[in-house]
């Protein structure tokens, strides 16, 4: 019975993607899904004739309503005055950041520094390097 339901939801899942895919391809081609409609089916010249006059009958009536009256003036700005801030270098500095040389002071020896016992003294040494078999192998390099 458990695995009865479990199907069942997910064939209800599934149907619920494939409608909602349906759907969203319908919403996104809505816009000229009918006219595609008309042009591919035989009633197409009937149809388009039909919408045709309506549209005419709107834009003509548009046009009758929307009539304004235009009046072009030429627009002139006025001429650009030099003012006393303009011509001011002190007004355009480069930079208003003052710089100050930052110096540390020299650095010292300390006693602890010399002190050898701090320090481990012992030399680390490594391994010496071995040449193994499959190193010059030549089935392993394919040389």
């Amino acid at each position: 019975m458990k695995t009865k339901n479990n199907v069942q939801k997910a064939i209800l899942r599934s149907a619920a993607v494939v409608v909602s895919f349906i759907l969203i391809s319908f919403t996104v081609s809505a816009q000229t899904f009918w006219k595609r409609l008309l042009e591919n089916t035989g009633f197409s010249d009937i149809a388009m004739a039909m919408a045709a006059p309506a549209d005419e009958k709107l834009n003509e009536r548009v046009r009758a309503e929307t009539e304004t009256y235009f009046y072009y003036t030429n627009e002139v700005e006025p001429a650009m005055e030099l003012e006393d801030w303009m011509t001011d270098d002190s007004g355009f500095t480069t930079s208003q950041f003052v710089f100050e040389e930052a110096a540390d002071e020299s650095l010292g020896l300390e006693d602890w520094m010399m002190d050898e016992s701090l320090f481990q003294s012992e030399e680390e040494s490594e391994a010496a390097l071995e040449l193994e078999a499959w190193m010059v192998s030549e089935n392993t390099w394919a040389i």
